[in-house]
């Protein structure tokens, strides 16, 4: 009995030693890695809904157009008459083109909650203008883009 207690005090000894050992200087680089990123990524969701929402899901096609994929419902691009399938030509007299993408930042940055952004839209082969008002991010949609920022981030973590 008395050698059954001891051989389970020195079992429990080294493997309490080897999880005090398992920490150390990469462990609180990599728990402080991480802690950054978190708050990088949530700096960076609220600086993105500082510039407003419309509420539409968008996608570069091979012709390098941008194609909406989808309106959200009750979103300010919904209210405003955006459908699925519609091209965005331009947003306030800027051609989304790459020739244009610091342009287009500088635009974008300017926008924010309340204001007007038109955009030149083609819809089955005809251009028109669309003016909507941007809206304060929904809680939900901020959750969606903090998880696909983490999603990113581990995807990019895990190739290195």
């Amino acid at each position: 009995m008395c050698r059954m207690v001891t051989t389970l005090a020195l079992a429990l000894m080294l493997s309490l030693s080897t999880m005090a050992a398992a920490g150390g200087e990469n462990c609180d680089k990599a728990h402080a890695d991480k802690a950054s990123k978190a708050s990088h990524a949530k700096t960076a969701m609220q600086e993105k809904a500082k510039h407003g929402w419309l509420g539409l899901d968008v996608e570069k096609d091979a012709s390098g157009a941008y194609a909406v994929t989808g309106v959200r419902a009750n979103s300010p691009a919904a209210k405003a008459g955006f459908q699925k399938g519609d091209v965005l030509v331009a947003m306030n007299g800027i051609a989304l083109t790459d020739a244009n993408k610091e342009v287009l930042k500088k635009a974008k940055m300017q926008n924010a909650v309340g204001r007007q952004v038109t955009y030149t839209i083609s819809r089955s082969g005809s251009e028109r203008q669309i003016t909507a008002t941007l809206a304060e991010v929904p809680k939900e949609v901020l959750a969606e883009w903090e998880k696909e920022y983490h999603r990113t981030v581990a995807v990019a973590q895990t190739d290195n």
